[in-house]
């Protein structure tokens, strides 16, 4: 019963992943966890079935069958849970919350209330001393019969890792070492069954080693004089096992002799797995009693660390002590720098650590008379090349080193090592003899001669091994035997009840799989703080198995960015692949702190596993977050992805990019590494409030330091907090490139530092925004609320101001929205030629967690600001406009100006083609803005959509110049046309030409008011421009201007907005048209507007301004449709610009399924039979595509039925708004640009008939217009050409694919003569639009080619008579030959019998006859 939680909490884990994603579908993460519920009551339903109708076992005791019933019956409540949280409509979050419940339930019914059965316990000891453990409950490894109550991970490969023991105190396991990675394999279960574990071997085949040791020590040479333990025993040197008295057990028998088979893991040197090491070598020197130490560095000898001396045998009589300098790295590695003295330990200044005696321990930092001798260390980095031949030739020097099998160390009793130093006094061997078994279930369980029998035995797990044999490799693992029989006399290391080493039993695999790790390890945030500074030196060293590497070191940071990807070559793993895929090794990443004295600083580990891919086809992993647990709690959080590769001869990945120098690393490949943007940050630095004392002073004059995506920007200091705490300049803006998935957006890292005397400066308090994602916000939305409202494009707004209702929204048009006045001249005809915001940040300082609800936290103060993060255009649109823009007041009239270019109309062409390629280019003053690289290609009627934004002075940048010119590849550009406006004027002017007035007041939506100033202060600004005097206001709803009293009610009767248009030339008219609209503004405001729209003041408008060249005075180049936003820098904020960016189609896929054709004309007549057929196959195409598809043909169709099963898929881009399909394509193969067109989506059908040596024969056609297409029929007989639209039939039901999306039904092909319609076949097809993201999401390929779903399409069921006749000879004459002509051939056959046997008959009667008659003439 333990699959159920693992089923649904794998479910439920997947729903809360893809919820962290961006623009993630609320109902499809519901249905996903409804689908996962729902095959959740499916298994519920099995197993309270099989819970019933399984005996019980005899053995079952009251509390067995009362906790059966109980299980069973919290099933079924389950079951009716579930079904009712299926039926019911509930939010996500509350369905996520009943699920975690229902698994929490499962998870303590699988629980055993009294397990007789002891966990798993596995103990890592050194020497005599346990120094980590592992706990593996027993039922995850008890082996049943019954494959759904088996443990979930018995006799499977796991990865478990040895943790320190326990402690009473967090602060305890600072200093805490050891722990392991272990990956093994674990089978539980009864006697009766030990043959079954064996089948659980994952790959490998069991096999059993009889073992004993042979010993030798050194005394002038090596032999057994002087031993001091038996000369053959055990690997502990306890017992006495020669080799004649292993006696086979009952059952087995020996499978050759004995053979040296050394422990290989002993010949793993300490740098094995590991890209980089550290070497080292002592300097050593020695000095006669009461003399100095000699500076000469020729009196010093070198030795390694056990104090050998470093020499070089040249021959076999001579030697040569070696220096640092004549040290040459080992094959296949590098040195990284020079040699260093390590001085990040205990010792003096200069290194050294001084000694009574040389190879002593005690080795001290102070310099003492008695000390004769000293040494200190040196060090120097070495990185390890990818080199297959010096691998190889490693390999095989290790391999040559084993042969002998010899193990040396300096006592017996101490580690063992490969190599031989001067020291070693004593070394063994190992010896192995292979069983085998002759009788299945007799256990590995052999005895010495002379004993009795084991009773008893144990299995012990070791580490890997290999033989001699290269292809052969071994899991091994140790038996030992309790005995309790008598021992052969003369083995005096040998009681009565002692411990034997028994059989060692081996999983064994005849070959290895070599795989590539690669760990793309981009970023963490919110880390530890492991340094007095509130910040941390982090790096990462990578465990996998047991091969290891290491990340660069990022520098005072606890959301460092590696950007490395970290290899490691050469991995062996044991198994076959598929089950490495399915239970891969665990990744294990420990974070440290590098400080420079002293030993790193443990931050915390991340535990996962990596993708295992086969091939470049499996899909590549994606970057995460995973947590960093630090002890028992969580510290940050790391994004990274992990692929193992399968490294066999096939195509890997290519290299990862390397980062420039000094660095040299590989960086996270594009591909796993998240997509960029430009983006930029808005920072208001407000200030800091309550600032505790740093070092003893107060904080006075700090500056803010911001940190995101690497980039480093800082304020201005506040010259005394007790004075103003606030910041001088406080907006902060900066552009960065950061990720466009908000879900892998970086931290903001926000630092105070204090800025003091004699240039210091020195961190006081830090903030870390974990991820920025919480304050992205639209580019042109300051305001919180801007987000809210109808929710329409600018363009809308455009289109039904000019009367373009194809391109308008209906509901904007419903819903009472306002109109732009559309000028058809410049706008001076018109008007005769006018001359919120902080919030608290809480700041740490020091170690230690950053948790402002702890009461001992590390809190000191806080910071006042806000943050706005808004990506950038990519595309060459102009930029947004900051949200914090304060303006201070000058004495010379600072302006923004904001000039908005719409589009073209008849622009002059200026290309040998009749078209232009234009593009705008501005200047006023000194400010030229060239808008080149966005030049329109091949356009006479361009649609620039752009916004320019430039900073002015009046009156000396007064004109404003706006030229469009036509871009050209090989010489310069040409002039188009130009204009000229005069801002001053429009400055100056009394009708308001900064900003035009617009129909209504909305506080919010696509409407919104967008002067930087309000109606009322507009209101008064004007009055007092006028000498009118201010405007007395008695409420909200009257007011007093020109001594004539306003109301709202004379505007707004009825409680109902009057909403007065204008017309083209700017004139009011007060049609009255109630509509109440929720984003309307204040009363106040509203009136007003009222009274300002009365006044002749320039409306919000569109100005059509004509376009003159030079070169042709008077005559018109084009017309421009735009428009000029002018506002003041007087200390109003100024508002973000209107977005009129053009409209962009998005990609859409139609799915067109061809299922059969039924009635299609028979235009061909068989030449052996005369029937009518037709070969039929389908093809169709978009209008304005160039692709063709079609199906495969359906061969001698008779009847006029052709199955096909196959499908078209048509990729296009889909501009919803005006419901067109866009074209880019090239209108000549000599274009050098691709031309736009906006076409209406109409699919072409067409059926035809296959002619092999003569073009093929058309027979019918069907366009459908996608917008307004024929609704099909659901059957073919009631399908026919009246249910197509056409002139006259206002009658037929049309309906539109994109609205439902999905249509399947039978629709005719026709051919027309003289606008006749004549039906010539009837074709079943299943219609599809969805989007990108759907197309995604379900993908479905071209024809039957894979991905073959949504629907998966199996080959047409075609009959026997369906086939190309030339290329099917039987074929031809079963179905066509034999069937018409069966009899014709049968009366031929016997013809022509009868005439052979005639021929026969007359041939051979003569001679008969004749022989008959002498035969009767003569006598016998």
């Amino acid at each position: 019963m333990h699959i159920y939680p693992v089923t649904q909490e794998g479910g439920l884990n997947h729903v809360k992943l893809l919820a962290r994603e961006d623009d993630v579908i609320i109902d499809n993460l519901k249905q996903l966890l409804c689908h996962t519920l729902s095959d959740f009551i499916e298994d519920l339903v099995k197993d309270i079935r099989w819970l019933d109708e399984t005996p019980l076992p005899q053995y079952f005791n009251k509390l067995d069958k009362f906790t059966k019933d109980r299980r069973t019956h919290e099933l079924i409540y389950l079951l009716g849970e579930t079904n009712q949280v299926l039926t019911t409509d509930i939010s996500l979050e509350e369905l996520i919350g009943e699920t975690e419940d229902y698994v929490a339930r499962l998870c303590l019914q699988t629980t055993e209330p009294q397990n007789a059965i002891p966990d798993v316990v596995i103990w890592m000891i050194s020497g005599n001393k346990r120094i980590a453990s592992c706990r593996i409950p027993a039922s995850s490894l008890m082996f049943s019969e019954t494959s759904r109550c088996r443990g979930k991970m018995c006799g499977k490969f796991q990865t478990i890792f040895l943790t320190p023991p326990g402690v009473e105190k967090l602060e305890d396991l600072e200093d805490q070492k050891g722990g392991a990675q272990v990956r093994l394999l674990l089978w539980l279960g009864l006697e009766q069954f030990q043959s079954e574990w064996a089948k659980e071997a994952m790959g490998g085949n069991v096999a059993v080693y009889a073992e004993t040791y042979e010993n030798q020590a050194f005394f002038v040479k090596w032999g057994t004089m002087r031993l001091t333990r038996p000369d053959w025993s055990d690997a502990k040197g306890k017992v006495k096992q020669p080799k004649e008295v292993f006696v086979v057990p009952d059952g087995w028998k020996w499978d050759g002799d004995w053979f040296i088979n050394p422990e290989l893991s002993i010949a793993f040197e300490a740098d094995e797995g590991l890209n980089e090491w550290q070497e080292d070598i002592y300097e050593n020197q020695i000095r006669a009693p009461f003399s100095s130490w000699t500076n000469d560095p020729t009196k010093s000898y070198w030795s390694d660390v056990r104090g050998d001396k470093l020499i070089a045998q040249e021959n076999e009589k001579e030697a040569k002590e070696l220096t640092r300098d004549d040290i040459q790295p080992p094959e296949g590695w590098r040195w990284v720098g020079n040699w260093q003295v390590d001085k990040n330990r205990a010792c003096d200044k200069e290194g050294w650590e001084y000694s009574i005696e040389p190879g002593s321990s005690g080795y001290t930092p102070i310099e003492r008379n008695v000390h004769l001798c000293r040494h200190r260390r040196w060090v120097i980095t070495r990185l390890r090349l990818t080199d297959p031949k010096a691998l190889e030739k490693k390999m095989e020097k290790r391999k040559k080193a084993i042969e002998e099998g010899w193990e040396y160390a300096r006592l017996a009793n101490l580690p063992y090592h490969l190599t031989e130093h001067s020291l070693d006094l004593a070394r063994r061997r190992r010896w192995h003899r292979k069983m085998v078994a002759m009788n299945e279930g007799k256990p590995a369980v052999f005895y010495f001669e002379g004993e009795k029998k084991a009773s008893t035995w144990i299995v012990q797990c070791h580490g890997p091994m290999v033989s001699r044999d290269s292809s052969m490799s071994w899991t091994n693992g140790i038996q030992i035997v309790q005995c309790h029989g008598p021992m052969k006399k003369g083995y005096e290391g040998a009681d009565r009840d002692s411990n034997v080493l028994v059989p060692r039993l081996f999983l064994v695999f005849k070959d290895h799989h070599k795989y590539q790790l690669r760990a793309y390890l981009y970023q963490a945030r919110d880390m530890y703080s492991a340094d007095k500074t509130g910040l941390s030196d982090p790096y990462c060293v990578l465990g996998f198995g047991r091969y290891s590497a290491r990340s660069r070191v990022v520098k005072e940071s606890v959301c460092p960015t590696w950007d490395q990807t970290i290899l490691i070559d050469q991995i062996k793993l044991f198994g076959d692949p598929t089950t490495i895929r399915e239970s891969p090794p665990k990744i294990l990443l420990n974070f440290f702190d590098k400080d420079t004295i002293g030993k790193a600083g443990f931050i915390g580990k991340v535990v996962c596993e990596p993708v295992v891919r086969f091939s470049t086809k499996d899909p590549a992993p994606r970057l995460d977050w995973y947590p960093i647990d630090r002890y028992t709690k969580t510290e940050g959080e790391c994004l990274a992805a992990f692929e193992l590769l399968l490294d066999e001869g096939g195509d890997l990945p290519f290299q990862p990019p390397t980062a420039p120098p000094p660095d040299r690393h590989f960086i996270v490949p594009s591909g796993i590494r998240p997509i960029l943007q430009k983006t930029r940050i808005e920072v208001l630095c407000w200030g800091v409030r309550d600032m505790k004392r740093f070092q003893l002073l107060p904080v006075e004059s700090p500056y803010v330091e911001l940190e995101c995506g690497g980039t480093v920007v800082q304020t201005k200091h506040i010259q005394k907090v007790s004075r103003n705490p606030n910041f001088p300049d406080p907006v902060v803006t900066f552009d960065v490139l950061l990720p466009k998935e908000q879900l892998h957006a970086p931290p903001l890292n926000i630092r105070i530092v204090e800025k003091r005397a004699f240039g210091r400066a020195s961190m006081v308090g830090t903030h870390i925004i974990k991820s920025v994602k919480a304050f992205f916000v639209e580019p042109n939305a300051a305001d919180p609320d801007a987000s809210k409202g109808s929710g329409f494009d600018w363009w809308t707004k455009y289109y039904y101001s000019i009367g373009d209702d194809q391109r308008t929204l209906e509901e904007y048009v419903n819903q009472g929205h306002d109109r732009m006045v559309v000028y058809s001249h410049e706008l001076e005809e018109a008007f005769n030629n006018f001359t919120d915001l902080v919030q608290n940040f809480p700041l740490f300082r020091g170690k230690g967690s950053r948790d402002p609800n702890d009461p001992e936290g590390q809190v000191v103060g806080l910071f006042k600001g806000s943050v706005k993060v808004y990506p950038l255009p990519d595309d060459g649109s102009p930029m947004p406009d900051r949200i914090f823009s304060h303006i201070p007041s000058s004495a010379p009239v600072e302006c923004l100006a904001r000039v908005y270019i719409v589009k073209g109309i008849a622009l002059q062409p200026q290309d040998p083609d009749g078209k232009s390629d234009p593009y705008i280019k501005i200047k006023i003053g000194k400010n030229t803005i060239n808008d080149k690289e966005n030049f329109i290609a091949n356009n006479l009627d361009p649609l620039f959509g752009k916004m320019f934004e430039i900073p002015i002075t009046l009156p000396t940048d007064h004109t404003l110049t706006v030229t469009v010119m036509d871009y050209d590849y090989t010489s310069a550009d040409d002039l188009i046309g130009t204009t000229s406006i005069d801002l001053e004027n429009r400055y100056l002017s009394y009708h308001r030409a900064l900003c035009g007035i617009p129909q209504s007041y909305y506080k919010q939506g696509s409407n919104k008011w967008r002067d930087s100033a309000l109606p009322k202060e507009i209101l008064k600004e004007y009055c007092l421009s006028m000498n009118l005097g201010e405007p007395q206001w008695k409420s909200s709803t009257d007011v007093v201007v020109d001594r004539t009293i306003y109301t709202l009610e004379q505007f707004e009767g009825d409680n109902s907005e009057r909403a007065p248009h204008l017309d083209t030339d700017g004139s009011t008219e007060e049609g009255k048209k109630s509509r109440v609209h929720p984003d309307l503004g204040a009363d106040d405001q509203r009136l007003a507007l009222h009274i300002l729209r009365e006044r002749k003041l320039v409306p919000e408008h569109i100005e059509t301004r004509t376009l003159y060249n030079p070169l042709q005075p008077g005559i018109s180049q084009g017309k421009l449709h735009m428009w000029v936003d002018i506002f003041p820098k007087t200390g109003a904020n100024i508002p973000p610009p209107i977005d009129i960016s053009p409209r962009k189609p998005e990609k859409y896929y139609l799915r067109i399924v061809v299922w059969n054709t039924k009635d299609v004309l028979l235009d061909e007549v068989s030449v052996a039979t005369g029937e009518a057929m037709s070969d039929i196959y389908v093809k169709g195409w978009l209008r304005g595509q160039d692709e063709t598809q079609k199906t495969d043909t359906h061969f001698r169709s008779l009847d006029g039925e052709g199955n096909f099963n196959w499908r078209f898929v048509y990729k296009f881009d889909y501009l919803a708004a005006e419901k067109v399909v866009v074209i880019k394509k090239k209108e000549h193969f000599y274009s050098l640009d691709k031309s736009e067109t906006h076409l209406p989506p109409v699919l072409t059908m067409q059926v035809w008939d296959n002619d092999l040596f003569s073009p093929d024969d058309f027979i019918g056609t069907l366009d459908l217009n996608l917008l307004a297409m024929a609704e099909p029929a659901r059957d073919a007989s009631v399908c026919s050409v009246d249910q197509l639209p056409e002139l006259g039939k206002p009658d037929v039901k049309l309906v539109n694919l994109f609205e439902q999306k999905r249509l399947k039904g039978w629709w005719p092909v026709f051919t027309e003569e003289e606008g006749v319609r004549e039906l010539t076949g009837k074709l079943e097809l299943e219609m599809e639009v969805v989007t990108e993201e759907e197309h995604n999401l379900k993908p479905a390929g071209k024809a039957r080619d894979e991905p073959n779903l949504n629907p998966k399409l199996d080959p047409p069921n075609r009959p026997a008579t369906s086939f190309l006749w030339f290329t099917s000879p039987w074929k031809t004459f079963k179905h066509i030959i034999w069937k018409h002509y069966k009899m014709w051939i049968i009366g031929t056959v016997l013809v022509l019998f009868l005439v052979i046997f005639i021929v026969i008959f007359i041939y051979t009667a003569p001679s008969t006859i004749m022989q008959t008659i002498v035969q009767g003439i003569l006598p016998g």
